[in-house]
């Protein structure tokens, strides 16, 4: 897959946080399993990000975060 910027992200809404389809999976070219899944966070465009566990996109990973509480949390299906 070739790396692009897209500027049309910024400002977008998040209308959803979900599992990964099995579909999407295959797409990636990614072996679906059970114990291994990934977050998906879908924009008001359609638009679909998720992580990676590395920059070939090998396999799904989970995000991290810190709130604005400082707490910290993992997306993850």
């Amino acid at each position: 897959m070739e790396s692009t910027t897209d500027d049309n992200i910024a400002g977008q809404r998040i209308v959803e946080v979900r599992a990964m389809t099995n579909e999407e999976v295959e797409r990636e070219g990614w072996q679906a399993h059970d114990w291994q899944s990934t977050v998906v966070l879908e924009l008001e465009s359609g638009t679909i990000l998720y992580p990676f566990t590395d920059p070939e996109g090998n396999a799904p990973g989970a995000i991290f975060g810190i709130d604005a509480d400082d707490t910290a949390f993992a997306l993850y299906p």
